[in-house]
């Protein structure tokens, strides 16, 4: 199937997403990915990869303590009494010694591996970009695997140190969680990226990311308004969590994200706004004006799809400004940024942007 240049720039902004959702953009070794065309996800998957295991390994990949087990003719660590003297039952002279090694040899590192393996064997991938990702494996030759349907992601932890491995991770589960997909034969294969509960977090933590850094004035924040409710309020109430609140001057401008399905459906033969959708917003900007004088006012952001035409509508509604807007990812990213700093604007008006 042949790929048009749409295709391409919409896959190419995967990564603009990622790249701001997970604070990559200050890594200079991924700036050659902004001029190359990719055919599909996986084999920009692949391509961020390559550039980034080589990256990691100029720098020195990951390094932690594995506990090594070893029959050894002198004492290294500690001794393992009980396989000792199994060795003496044997015959054997060699002692049972348990010792830590400082090597790469890490959790991160087995999941880099075995996910580039995978791409690497993936009909997805161009030949280039494999021939590329072959090689940034090489080095990882005393590196194990794991199980790719058995990650433990929440396992990973992220410092100072070792910030680099963040979206590359995040790449690895993309292509684990989201494009594996196991035959009834019990092959592996990769499949297209198709969960959109994925695609809508992506989405929503590159809007906000997109402001925090951009906008720093406008205190961008996945804020929790307080609901105002009685004392011995029930505990099953949800909490008002926003996906993106902007602040500046006594403004405040909440967004809501969304990422599937229609915009806009069909009843009695006239297109209508999801009600539950616009009841959200509603009730976020309500509940965040009691009490305050900031003017307040709601913002539904939808990604725009092929099924859908472009929508940029705002209306008062109870002396609040309410707007439902399309963001256009299927454009070259100067324009999606243009776009979202239109919607900043909106808060500060005398920014200049």
């Amino acid at each position: 199937m042949s790929v048009t240049a749409e295709d391409s720039v919409v896959i190419k902004n995967i990564y603009y997403m990622m790249a701001y959702a997970f604070n990559a953009l200050d890594l200079q070794d991924y700036a050659s990915l902004r001029h190359e065309r990719f055919d599909n996800l996986a084999d920009l998957m692949a391509a961020i990869l390559a550039i980034g295991i080589s990256a990691q390994r100029k720098r020195g990949l990951e390094r932690g303590y594995q506990e090594i087990e070893e029959n050894l003719q002198t004492v290294r660590g500690r001794i393992d009494m009980r396989e000792t003297a199994r060795n003496r039952m044997a015959q054997c002279t060699d002692i049972a010694c348990v010792y830590d090694d400082f090597n790469e040899d890490t959790y991160k590192n087995r999941i880099l591996k075995t996910t580039a393996l995978l791409l690497v064997s993936s009909a997805d991938v161009s030949k280039q970009r494999r021939e590329d990702l072959k090689r940034s494996v090489m080095a990882m030759g005393g590196i194990g695997q794991v199980d790719p349907l058995r990650v433990e992601w929440s396992a990973l932890r992220y410092h100072r140190n070792n910030a680099g491995y963040r979206l590359l991770m995040n790449v690895c589960y993309m292509v684990l969680h989201d494009l594996l997909l196991t035959t009834e034969s019990g092959e592996v294969k990769l499949a297209e990226f198709n969960d959109s509960q994925k695609l809508h977090a992506l989405y929503e933590n590159f809007v906000l990311a997109y402001f925090k850094r951009e906008h720093p004035d406008l205190n961008a924040s996945a804020k929790v308004i307080d609901r105002g409710a009685s004392e011995g309020a029930p505990e099953f109430l949800p909490k008002l969590c926003t996906d993106i609140t902007l602040e500046r001057d006594g403004r405040m401008l909440i967004i809501d994200t969304k990422c599937y399905g229609k915009i806009l459906t069909t009843h009695h033969d006239k297109e209508m706004l999801s009600p539950a959708n616009l009841n959200q917003i509603q009730s976020y900007v309500m509940h965040a004006a009691y009490g305050t004088q900031c003017d307040v006012s709601g913002m539904l952001l939808y990604a725009l799809t092929d099924r859908d035409a472009a929508l940029h509508e705002t209306w008062q509604e109870l002396d609040h400004t309410f707007s439902c807007y399309t963001l256009d990812l299927g454009q070259e990213f100067a324009g999606i940024a243009a776009q979202l700093d239109a919607i900043a604007g909106l808060v500060a008006p005398d920014n200049g942007s």
